[in-house]
């Protein structure tokens, strides 16, 4: 370790084995029109608890689109970073993979802080579909892993009242609407890395917000993991609903000690309920060398949690799915994370004109004593972990950065780094051109970028450009301020199809389909035939949805793109149209670039036809975009056994056979996405 080493920042590269993230999907993907979910309780919840749980946690996407076209094709790569570092840590960030935090490494123990993926391998567990494992991601704006995991975003270079120099990184969030900043510091001297969060609601409305920082650390056979309080609220995987206990021993496994992630045997999770009192709440993993890894905060960011992907075949399968279990740097992980409410289920409502701000520090201490901890009740080893974590982080030292931190908020940036995307400086021209701006301690620049070229244009001469109907629009638009000028804009296909987008977004169908079918008068495209049969699905009229994406076909046929054909194979199967489905397969599909939603449509035909080849070379296939949990293909394995073990004894497939089946075969492991078996 270099003791006179000073505080800097630089980009770099790391080279490391990654699949290509692909296209996206070009459809509008509108908003689940159930904006709340709904939640079960186990047994009794305060009205704080129960407070907006569910609240705006129905699945959103729009403007952004699907990241749904990536392999899991690996080649060497060298990927773009930006580098904090003083004489005790080194903080590696990816910007063009959502800001992530992708390593913490000790300098004086020589030591990788954090769980760092070997590799870059996505899968299907975000927002908008593509995630990758590892390190320190921020999750904002709408329940699950947030809209920009796999995007690219700014960071730009600062220098502290003491010449520190650290990092923002900032984007403009489209979907709700909001800035966003978080500037991470690790002045000289320190320990640990500081991190000061930004959120910025400047719109005269209240907005859902959502807030959850998600750290992947190492998980080992004994690791056993502490919070500031020992009241949670617990997962109950077999009631399908949240139930509050108290660590270590909860309902949801009996008589098990789950402080210790190993000890559950399916993927599983619980939340610290810290009381609203405790100003500066924390979490922390203890390992059986006596390290311990940490993070504390203000009191903003009140609610922790602990997720674990279970010691059973399917989480280490899927750990093995993320990552490369042949790698020497590959180990199991599990996730802290820290949040604004007391759940991922529960909404959080931001007013409007206002800022939510909060400071972390990540670190980790080592002392060998603590290794007696793991055999230790755990209360009583709470409290001595609890004593290291105040010695390590006083909390008066948290204050005063948090306030120091807080000065710096406005800040402008001196040099930036690295570019995201050009929604910000977009959103800083629409503004600047009605007499706003946006707030201070941000900065964006022009780029040369196809997806606001259109937007771009309507705001200069308030017309909005027509475009070759089989040509992809350059992006969506469901911003409501927008709205204004695409109205008043000269009307054509392709603004009128903008416009139906937005009424659909917002729960608006009869204005949706006026503008849609405005569009198709005015110019016949893929874009509005697809949305009419959308509406169509929507509201079940399914031999209606099935007609409109057929007229697509017809007219636009092998232009359409992939997406256009899983969505209408998906409708077939719900029609349960199996022979139509198979023959659209293999007169239009089958000589494609190999579509895995295409694929899985044409299994569930193959499967009611009797195409057992077909599903032979399924079964034997790799898929990379399957989603967390689903069992669609395990479904059809195990109705393809029991059909074959059926023919085997020359007797008719029925329940108790299938039951049969189920306990007695596995399906194979490439196919079998399972959270849990039941």
């Amino acid at each position: 370790m270099d003791k006179q080493a000073q505080n800097n920042v630089h980009t770099s590269t790391i080279s490391i084995k990654g699949a290509e993230l692909g296209g996206e999907n070009p459809l509008p993907i509108f908003r689940n029109q159930k904006r709340d979910r709904s939640v079960k309780f186990l047994n009794e919840f305060s009205a704080e608890q129960t407070h907006l749980v569910g609240y705006e946690t129905g699945e959103i996407y729009l403007p952004h689109r699907w990241q749904d076209r990536y392999t899991r094709e690996l080649a060497q790569k060298d990927i773009e970073t930006v580098v904090l570092e003083n004489e005790y840590l080194r903080a590696t960030f990816l910007p063009g993979l959502g800001g992530r935090l992708y390593s913490l490494f000790s300098k004086e123990n020589e030591q990788e802080l954090l769980f760092t993926n070997p590799i870059l391998q996505f899968a299907n567990l975000s927002i908008l579909n593509a995630w990758f494992s590892g390190g320190i991601e921020w999750n904002m704006g709408q329940y699950g892993h947030t809209f920009g995991t796999c995007a690219p975003v700014h960071v730009a270079k600062l220098n502290d009242e003491a010449g520190n120099e650290f990092i923002r990184i900032y984007d403009y969030e489209r979907t709700r609407n909001f800035y966003w900043a978080i500037d991470c510091h690790l002045p000289t001297g320190a320990k640990n890395l500081r991190v000061h969060v930004r959120i910025i609601n400047d719109r005269s409305e209240t907005t859902p917000m959502y807030w959850w920082t998600n750290i992947a650390v190492r998980e080992t056979p004994k690791a056993r993991v502490f919070g500031s309080t020992d009241e949670v609220i617990f997962v109950d995987q077999g009631f399908a609903g949240y139930g509050t206990g108290k660590l270590p021993y909860l309902p949801t496994v009996t008589d098990t000690d789950l402080s210790f992630p190993q000890n559950f045997p399916f993927a599983n999770e619980y939340f610290f309920q810290n009381p609203i009192s405790m100003n500066f709440p924390w979490e922390s993993i203890l390992y059986e060398d006596g390290h311990v890894f940490y993070e504390r905060s203000t009191a903003t960011l009140r609610y922790k949690k602990m997720f674990c992907w279970g010691n059973h075949v399917g989480g280490r399968g899927w750990q093995e799915f993320l990552s490369d279990s042949s790698s020497p740097n590959f180990s199991p992980y599990l996730e802290l994370q820290a949040g604004l409410a007391p759940t991922q289920l529960h909404g959080y409502q931001m007013p409007a004109n206002s800022e939510i701000t909060f400071t972390q520090f990540f670190g980790s201490f080592e002392k060998s004593e603590n290794q007696q901890l793991l055999n230790t009740e755990w209360s009583a080893a709470q409290a001595h972990v609890a004593e290291q974590i105040e010695e390590a982080i006083p909390q008066n030292l948290l204050e005063s950065e948090n306030l120091r931190f807080e000065r710096l908020n406005t800040k402008r940036p001196e040099e930036i780094l690295f570019h995201g995307s050009n929604w910000g400086f977009l959103e800083e021209q629409r503004r600047e051109s009605s007499g706003n701006q946006i707030p201070a301690g941000l900065r964006f620049e022009p780029l040369e970028k196809l997806q606001i070229i259109d937007w771009i244009e309507l705001l200069d001469t308030g017309t909005y450009p027509e475009r070759d109907v089989t040509s992809t629009p350059t992006s969506w638009m469901v911003q409501r301020e927008w709205m204004p000028l695409l109205e008043k804009s000269t009307q054509n296909w392709l603004s009128a199809l903008h416009i139906g987008n937005y009424h659909y977004e917002i729960g608006e169908r009869e204005k949706a389909i006026e503008s849609w079918k405005k569009s198709l008068q005015l110019n016949p495209s893929p874009w509005a035939l697809r949305n009419l049969a959308i509406a169509e699905r929507d509201a079940e009229n399914l031999s209606s949805a099935l007609s409109l994406y057929e007229e697509a076909i017809d007219i636009f046929g092998t232009k359409l793109h992939d997406a256009f054909y899983e969505e209408y194979l998906q409708l077939l199967v719900k029609a349960e149209n199996y022979e139509e489905l198979w023959r659209i397969y293999e007169e239009l599909l089958s000589t494609r670039v190999p579509s895995e939603r295409i694929d899985l449509a044409a299994a569930k035909a193959a499967l009611q036809l009797g195409h057992f080849e077909f599903l032979a070379k399924i079964f034997t296939r790799t898929f990379a975009q399957i989603r967390e949990g689903e069992t669609t293909l395990v479904a059809i394995w195990f109705e393809h056994q029991a059909i074959l073990e059926a023919q085997r004894l020359g007797v008719a497939v029925d329940d108790q056979l299938r039951e049969k089946v189920r306990h007695s075969t596995r399906p194979p492991k490439n196919i079998d996405f399972r959270m849990i078996e039941l």
